[in-house]
C-alpha cells in the first residue's frame, strides 16, 4: 500500500509542479517586455528574496501563524461537520432538525459574518478561527450527510443480520461508506479556508501571509508581496492535494488518483 501510494504521488508531482514552472518561465520572459517590472518583478528577483526573507526575516513567523489558523479552523470545523453529517445522514429526525439551518447558512458568504462576530466577541484570534471553521463545517457536514445517505441498504442490512449494534454499524458501515465524500469535502474545506484566511488576515490581523500581502501592497514592497502570494499558494496546494492523497490511501476502492 505504501509503495503504491508513493508511486502515485511521484506520478502526480509533474501535474502539481508543472504549472508553477510554466508560469515562472513565462513571467521571467515577459517581465520588462510585456509586464511592468515595478508591479510584476521577475522570479529571478523574487526567489532570492524569498530565501532571504525565510532565512533572515520574519516570514517563518507569518507562515506559521497562517498554518496554525488553517489547521485549527479545519480541525474544529471538520470534526463538528463529520459528527453532524453522520448523525443527520443516518437519522431522519436529526436531518429534519439540521437541514433548515444548513440551507440558511450555506449560501451566506462567511466573511460577511466577520464584522458581526467581532462586534459580539471582540477582535480576537478565536473569532478569526471560528469564521473559517464555520465554512469548513458547512462543507463537511453537507457532503458527509450525502455520503451517508448514498450507502446502499444491502450493506446496512447485512451488518444488522450479522448482529452489529449501533456502534458497530457506525464504525463498520456508515463511516467507511461516507469516507470518500468526507475526504473530498475536507479538500474543498481547505480550499475555501485558505481563501477566507487571506481575506481575514488582510482585514483583521497583524500576522500571517495575508497580512503580509496587504501591508506589502500598501508599502509598495511588491517583491515581498509576491513572496507571500507564492507562499500561500504553495501551502494551499500542499494542504488541498495532501488531503486528497490521504483520502486515496484510506479509500483505495475509489481509485481517486489512478494514473
Amino acid at each position: 500500500m505504501t509503495r503504491l501510494t508513493g508511486t502515485r504521488i511521484v506520478r502526480r508531482l509533474p501535474a502539481l509542479i508543472g504549472p508553477f514552472v510554466v508560469l515562472a518561465l513565462a513571467w521571467e520572459l515577459a517581465a520588462g517586455v510585456i509586464l511592468d517590472p515595478r508591479f510584476f518583478p521577475p522570479p529571478s528577483e523574487t526567489l532570492p528574496l524569498a530565501v532571504e526573507l525565510y532565512l533572515h526575516g520574519e516570514f517563518v513567523t507569518h507562515a506559521a501563524a497562517s498554518v496554525r489558523r488553517i489547521v485549527l479552523a479545519t480541525a474544529i470545523g471538520a470534526s463538528a461537520g463529520i459528527a453532524v453529517g453522520i448523525v443527520a445522514g443516518w437519522s431522519h429526525r436529526a436531518r429534519l432538525l439540521v437541514n433548515p439551518h444548513l440551507a440558511v447558512l450555506y449560501p451566506l458568504p462567511k466573511i460577511a459574518l466577520l464584522p458581526v462576530m467581532f462586534a459580539l466577541f471582540g477582535l480576537t484570534e478565536t473569532v478569526r478561527i471560528l469564521t473559517m471553521a464555520l465554512a469548513v463545517f458547512l462543507l463537511v457536514a453537507i457532503n458527509t450527510m450525502g455520503g451517508v445517505r448514498s450507502i446502499e441498504d444491502v450493506h446496512v442490512e447485512a451488518a444488522l443480520d450479522n448482529g452489529a449494534g449501533t456502534l458497530e454499524l457506525y464504525r463498520e458501515v456508515i463511516l467507511p461508506g461516507a469516507r470518500p465524500q468526507i475526504f473530498s469535502s475536507l479538500s474543498m474545506g481547505f480550499s475555501v479556508g485558505f481563501a477566507l484566511l487571506v481575506v481575514i488576515e488582510m482585514l483583521a490581523a497583524e500576522s500571517g501571509l495575508g497580512y503580509v500581502i496587504w501591508s506589502s501592497w500598501e508599502l509598495f514592497t511588491i517583491p515581498r508581496m509576491y513572496v507571500a502570494v507564492f507562499s500561500i499558494n504553495v501551502l494551499g496546494v500542499l494542504f488541498v492535494h495532501g488531503t486528497e492523497i490521504v483520502g486515496d490511501v484510506l479509500t483505495p476502492w475509489e481509485g481517486t488518483y489512478q494514473p
